[in-house]
């Protein structure tokens, strides 16, 4: 398959009919040195109150944002994003992923309200009413709720502990009636998978991709946790995994990244990165609903990635990295010493979830929903996450946040709750 040079046939009605805010397109004209402008409605910077921002980081450096870029920051911006952050950007994704030296080109990046925004809008961008979108079987239920109104048909492919299962892909793909039910899309997270933790494997990206080349759909490559893979037993050493978009020589892969899981989640910061003719289109969508994402949380951003340079972020991941492997690693040793023939489970190599699946329990939803509950502990049962809504044995269980000693109590109740509905003596 050749690379696609008109994105025409997938781009929903919807979008199709975006056209270029007038006033939006003002805006990157203004930085043209000696350009005067009576043309946008932007207010009078300043009369806005806020002089300067000092941020003390827990490493105990200071970091301020003040001048030209606090007023960058403060005022209506780009709606790709502010340049500044947007270059880093783009240099970090050369750096991380080796764009240019794998023969990915054409590609732009546009910072959005978070990676969910982003998704939204690229769903919007690439999705009919009526349309047939592939995803994973369990698939996050973020995207469930942005796809599901669209009134999209999903196809939900087959996942283990490796991730999705490409002859699951192939089986449907081979048989499927291209020309009555349209299907033009692969939506995935493929590492530390929300819900089940699972990753994809390098060999079963490599084949996810050929399928797409072969039937010509386009990647929806949703990764928050990419920065959050965990050594195992089987892997003690963490070698991040290459992207589908490192692959993608055709252009036909979205990836989406967020700050969330790294820096701050309040500050909503994510962003797309694939070829210039779809992100273009997902800032069309954000020029009509939010304009641009906070300029005060781009500067912020930008300010502290600025700071600490290459050295100062791999020293921020590797914090983050042995701090999740630890919180996993007591989670495991607590499932194991409550949940034996109670529940099945695998050990995640990436992300903040534990995927339990439930013996001898049809549905954990009324389970985990009202009676666990009343037992005092919190996880999210599987029905949420399954694109049937059918009946689910499975719970999420994440250990982001809690102590060893709160997972373990969550799970010793879990344990006495599993064996009081199945009917099982209580553990002596």
């Amino acid at each position: 398959m050749a690379r696609i040079v008109d994105y025409t046939s997938f781009i929903s009605r919807r979008s199709s009919r975006r056209k270029p805010s007038a006033i939006r397109e003002l805006q990157p004209l203004l930085a043209i040195p000696g350009m005067i402008s009576l043309g946008g409605g932007m207010p009078t910077a300043s009369l806005f109150p806020i002089d300067r921002l000092s941020i003390s980081l827990k490493t105990g450096a200071n970091v301020e944002l003040t001048g030209p870029l606090l007023d960058k920051a403060l005022q209506y911006s780009p709606s790709y994003g502010l340049p500044e952050l947007i270059d880093l950007l783009k240099r970090r994704m050369e750096q991380e992923h080796h764009l240019t030296d794998n023969g990915v080109t054409g590609w732009d990046i546009c910072v959005t309200t978070g990676s969910q925004d982003a998704l939204s809008k690229a769903f919007d961008v690439l999705i009919n009413e009526g349309d047939y979108v592939l995803v994973e079987e369990p698939c996050y239920s973020g995207s469930l709720a942005a796809l599901q109104p669209i009134g999209c048909n999903l196809v939900g492919i087959k996942t283990d502990a490796d991730g999705l299962i490409p002859d699951d892909l192939e089986r449907v793909l081979s048989s499927w009636p291209f020309d009555t039910k349209p299907l033009r899309v692969l939506y995935l997270i493929p590492n530390g998978q929300n819900p089940s933790g699972s990753t994809l494997s390098h060999e079963r990206k490599l084949r996810v991709y050929e399928l797409a080349r072969q039937y010509n759909l386009l990647i929806m490559e949703d990764d928050p946790y990419y920065y959050l893979q965990l050594p195992t037993a089987a892997r003690p050493t963490v070698v991040r995994s290459p992207t589908l978009l490192s692959m993608d020589v055709d252009g036909r892969v979205l990836r989406f990244e967020s700050f969330s899981k790294i820096i701050s989640s309040g500050l909503r910061v994510g962003f797309v990165t694939g070829p210039k003719a779809l992100v273009e289109r997902v800032q069309l969508d954000q020029q009509a609903t939010v304009l641009h994402p906070s300029g005060v949380s781009q500067a912020i951003l930008y300010t502290i990635l600025s700071s600490w340079g290459a050295d100062g972020w791999e020293k921020q991941l590797l914090a983050i990295q042995e701090t999740y492997t630890k919180r996993r690693d007591a989670l495991i040793r607590s499932a194991e010493r409550h949940l034996q023939g109670l529940a099945e489970w695998h050990t995640p190599s990436a992300g903040m979830f534990v995927w339990f699946k439930l013996l001898g329990i049809e549905d954990s939803f009324d389970l985990i929903k009202k009676k666990a509950v009343e037992e005092k502990f919190v996880m999210v049962p599987g029905k949420p996450f399954s694109t049937s809504d059918a009946p689910s044995p499975y719970v999420r269980a994440s250990y982001s946040t809690s102590t060893d000693e709160e997972m373990d109590l969550a799970v010793q109740r879990l344990a006495t709750l599993l064996r009081r509905e199945r009917g099982l003596p209580a553990q002596p």
